[in-house]
């Protein structure tokens, strides 16, 4: 049995030979597949030979009759030259070693050995936007092997086709520019929806065009997540998940907006837990935060998805009812109270957790968040002084 191209490949990339699979079509030759060392060659000779070059020359050189015998093809500049041997004695499939001059070769592999094995992916396109290089982390992102990508342009590689374009349009700014350009953009792969952020910088040849494109992409899904946990944490209680009262205050205000411009009802209801200090000093500070754990459940329960309900500190919670008359929001305080009259302890006895309640329904002489809020806050207070379970 013979030994196949991608087996003679292998050996040579194993022999840190800068070696490639070709093949050759009517309409020019292609790259089937590369050794590490081929591609760590083009990354040095960046500004002097690229692979469409290389592939544009060798097709242009490419002897009449090649038989099965090794045949060369060298640069007029002597800058490389190629050695070729067909496969199988086919003349459209050849296993080629590109040797260069002293002064051309990789004096070490440690550069290329950190790229390789880097979590960022890693790559580099000419300045048409076809892919000179890929680290193996591109393969891993996407599924796709980097090699597969050697050639080919983003638009050929990428999906879908709208990140194409922006990546394109991203590179197109390098090149146009001179100067980096850095990208954000959500991509699933075999990890799932995954957030990554890029910079582009350019690589320029001796006359000070751009030649070249040098990207560098990290997944920063973990930091992303670690953000949207701290701005969640920023904009809430930690006890209850409700919203605490700077970020209450905030929509309120756009609420009111809304409200003064005739576009929205708004009703606020503001209560506070009766004898909350008992409750702490006869069960203890752990069963009173759970009190305050399961008023926030019933707050969540009984209101719907676009009303806002908060924490605003202590046994202090507010409601605002988004489009809701008085009388709706008297009902709703009424479900509330009974629900929270039915907090139990651990074990399972209701503790007799009451109430008081204050209900305003926005007007346009409530200015801000303030304004409301001081107002309900007063009919609340009259409401667990006066004797009356709600105002």
């Amino acid at each position: 049995m013979g030994v196949s191209a991608e087996q003679w490949l292998a050996a040579l990339g194993a022999a840190a030979v800068a070696a490639f699979h070709c093949r050759r079509h009517p309409d020019g030759i292609v790259m089937v597949s590369r050794t590490p060392e081929f591609v760590g060659v083009m990354q040095t000779l960046s500004g002097v030979l690229d692979e469409p070059t290389l592939l544009s020359q060798l097709n242009a050189r490419w002897p009449t009759v090649s038989g099965s015998a090794p045949f060369e093809v060298v640069d007029d500049t002597l800058t490389w030259r190629c050695v070729l041997q067909s496969t199988d004695g086919a003349d459209d499939d050849h296993l080629a070693i590109l040797v260069l001059p002293h002064e051309h070769r990789m004096p070490n592999n440690a550069f290329s050995t950190i790229v390789e094995n880097l979590p960022d992916i890693v790559t580099r396109y000419t300045s048409g936007f076809r892919c000179l290089y890929a680290n193996p982390a591109l393969g891993e992102a996407t599924g796709v092997p980097a090699e597969a990508r050697f050639g080919r342009t983003l638009a050929e590689m990428v999906a879908p086709a709208e990140l194409a374009a922006d990546f394109e349009a991203a590179y197109r700014r390098v090149v146009d520019t001179g100067a980096p350009v850095e990208f954000e953009f959500d991509y699933t792969g075999p990890a799932g929806l995954c957030h990554y952020l890029g910079r582009a910088t350019p690589e320029f040849d001796h006359s000070g065009q751009v030649s070249a494109i040098l990207a560098v992409i990290r997944d920063v899904s973990e930091v992303r997540r670690l953000q949207h946990q701290l701005e969640h944490l920023a904009r809430t209680d930690p006890l209850t998940s409700l919203l605490n009262r700077r970020s209450f205050t905030d929509r309120l205000d756009v609420e009111l907006g809304r409200v003064r411009a005739g576009q929205a009802g708004l009703s606020l209801l503001m209560l506070d837990l009766d004898h909350f200090k008992q409750i702490n000093d006869r069960f203890g500070h752990v069963a009173g935060d759970r009190v305050l754990e399961a008023v926030g459940r019933i707050l969540t329960a009984e209101t719907r998805p676009h009303d806002v309900a908060a924490r605003l500190g202590g046994d202090e919670f507010c409601i605002a009812l988004i489009d809701t008359c008085a009388d709706e929001a008297r009902a709703a305080a009424d479900r509330i109270r009974r629900q929270i009259s039915t907090i139990e302890g651990e074990d399972g006895t209701p503790i007799g957790v009451s109430v008081s309640v204050g209900v305003a329904v926005a007007d346009d002489k409530d200015i801000t968040a303030l304004d409301l809020l001081a107002r309900v806050d007063a009919l609340m207070y009259q409401s667990k002084h006066g004797g009356h379970r709600e105002r």
